[in-house]
């Protein structure tokens, strides 16, 4: 699977987050993400640093439709 620009939506107790992230993989129920930035995941004191994969909920990421290749 090709790296697919996509947005990680976030909630935590300070509001809701929106990530810019590449989506590089994919199983039944979560993807892998990776992303160019340090990013806060959920968890305690769990980061997403810039080069690394993590695997996140489906339902945490949308995909814009300007991002698209079929579009």
């Amino acid at each position: 699977m090709k790296s697919i620009p996509a947005l990680l939506h976030l909630t935590g107790y300070a509001g809701n987050t929106i990530s810019y992230v590449r989506v590089v993989g994919e199983t039944p129920k979560r993807y892998r993400i990776e992303s160019d930035t340090a990013i806060r995941l959920a968890g305690r004191n769990r980061w997403l640093e810039p080069g690394t994969t993590a695997l996140v909920p489906k339902h945490a990421i949308s995909f814009p439709k300007l991002a698209r290749s079929d579009a």
